[in-house]
């Protein structure tokens, strides 16, 4: 759901000099520029809490979905698994 709904979705030029106007009358315009760096800090801070939680969720959907990987195969009913032979570093570069 937009924000902005209440003004159909998008605004216009009238409607931000409407909004620029009757935040001159409130705040005066020697304090309009620091409420306007206040709301763009606060907005930067909000994004960026809002990115952590994403990376956040994101990590841990990426955890919850590896598969544990284990050391050693478990042999069924007794059989050994065949395990590949050690290779010393000569032995891979000979190859």
């Amino acid at each position: 759901m937009s924000v902005l709904a209440f003004l159909g979705g998008s605004l216009g030029g009238g409607e931000v000099t409407l909004i620029l106007f009757v935040a001159l009358l409130l705040f005066g315009s020697k304090n309009l520029p620091q409420v306007a760096r206040m709301i763009g800090k606060t907005m930067e801070q909000i994004r960026r809490a809002a990115n952590d939680v994403r990376d956040e969720v994101m990590k841990a959907e990426l955890e919850e979905e590896k598969p544990e990987k284990k050391s050693d195969p478990e042999p069924e009913h007794g059989v050994p698994v065949p395990r590949p032979p050690k290779e010393d570093a000569d032995d891979r570069v000979a190859r």
